[in-house]
């Protein structure tokens, strides 16, 4: 009995032996893996961060999945992509190590290397200014100079240097253009890309970067969206699209011949449209937003903005040449500009404009209850430094590539 009692004994104390030591053999393989994978995502947030500076530096190529072989274990790679997004870039970035897998994208944009407020060609007649008018910043100004008037009975009550930053002359033409990437916006309107997906009705859709644009299009007669399109979205009509204030519009490209964006709207997108380009009262495009209007040669071309609207980031109403009738921009009360705002043509504007950042046009028309006045700034603001500091311009000007730095506009996680 005794002999019995001692081999249970001896069985259970083998059981617990043999317990412990699996234990430990299974705690010592799963901390060696947990080891092994922190160094894996570690060694992934490098090549990440290395592909990373590689895409958004200014020489690199526009391409999609570029392949970066790791020689150090044999399967493992880097892919880097980098291609336009309206006025803007997007880069991704994707690394693979075994099971494992790390990605960044971002919307990218080029930090403006210059200070210039006011850009007004010149047409050998002066800029006059009335009311409590600002210009702080580098100003281009026709040789004939700037001088304090009457308009109403008003006179100039700004700074008596009436520039607050440098002044230069300007000249008889506008600032170049990245035209390229105009062209190829323009391009998508023509018939072999309006062959793409019918937008159904009540669509919701986000679509992300680093997958497949999707490319909608909207047939005469489905003008009006009513709609949530968010990310790596184009949405083309060779008719008029209707943004109601209903529609979520996130991160998309709209572009059409004629674009009107009903009152109250608000989103961040970028719209280009090639005849006419109308936003009604209280619109808000938010940072980073285009709103833009590419013409042909010898085609008029109109932008007009309602009262009380707020543009975050770049608006353009653009000709390739200059013709002897210029398009016009009309800006409502109230309207207030961050970023770029560039005409070529005339700038048209009311009552308590203010811009923070670019202001370029041939001249400016103000419209007083009594007359009307060429090159006069009356009671406007252009004032560079409530730009944010943190702001970032569109590939939109040409830059020098050996001084261009870009950096990230906004990151999207893997759904957006």
């Amino acid at each position: 009995m005794l002999k019995a009692a001692a081999l249970y004994l001896v069985l259970v104390i083998s059981l617990i032996v043999s317990v412990l030591l699996g234990s430990l053999i299974y705690l010592a393989f799963f901390f060696r893996d947990q080891d092994a994978r922190f160094n894996r995502k570690e060694q992934l947030r490098q090549q990440i961060d290395a592909g990373y500076s590689l895409v958004t530096s200014s020489n690199f190529p526009y391409a999609l999945d570029t392949a970066l072989t790791n020689i150090t274990q044999q399967g493992d790679s880097v892919y880097l992509s980098r291609y336009e997004w309206g006025l803007y870039d997007i880069a991704v970035v994707r690394a693979h190590m075994q099971r494992d897998s790390l990605m960044k994208t971002a919307l990218l944009g080029p930090v403006p290397t210059d200070s210039t407020v006011l850009y007004i060609t010149d047409e050998d007649r002066p800029v006059s200014v009335s009311g409590e008018t600002v210009i702080k910043g580098t100003a281009f100004i026709p040789k004939s100079g700037v001088r304090p008037s009457y308009v109403d009975g008003e006179y100039f009550k700004g700074n008596e240097k009436i520039v607050e930053g440098k002044s230069k002359d300007s000249d008889r033409q506008m600032q170049a253009l990245n035209t390229k990437r105009l062209t190829a916006l323009q391009a998508l309107l023509k018939q072999d890309s309006l062959k793409g997906e019918m937008l159904p009705i009540g669509t919701t859709n986000k679509n992300p970067f680093h997958q497949r644009t999707l490319r909608y299009y909207l047939r005469a007669g489905q003008g009006q969206i009513s709609d949530s399109l968010m990310g790596n979205i184009q949405l083309l009509s060779d008719t008029t699209i209707v943004i109601p204030a209903t529609a979520f519009l996130q991160d998309i490209l709209v572009i059409a011949p004629c674009i009107r964006i009903e009152k109250g709207f608000k989103g961040a997108v970028q719209f280009f449209a090639t005849d006419s380009l109308i936003l009604e009262d209280n619109v808000s495009l938010q940072y980073p937003s285009t709103a833009a209007v590419i013409g042909a040669e010898g085609k008029r071309t109109s932008l007009r903005i309602g009262n009380n609207c707020n543009v975050a980031g770049t608006v353009l109403l653009y000709e390739p040449k200059r013709s002897d009738m210029p398009s016009a921009a009309s800006l409502g009360k109230d309207c207030n500009i961050q970023g770029d705002l560039i005409v070529y043509g005339l700038l048209d504007y009311s009552k308590g404009l203010e811009v923070a950042g670019r202001t370029a046009c041939y001249r400016f028309l103000y419209k007083s209850p009594s007359s009307m006045y060429e090159n006069f700034l009356v009671n406007i603001k252009f004032d560079r430094s409530k730009l944010s500091p943190h702001f970032l311009s569109s590939y939109l000007l040409i830059a020098d590539q050996k001084k261009q730095v870009n950096k990230p506009l906004k990151w999207y996680n893997h759904g957006s």
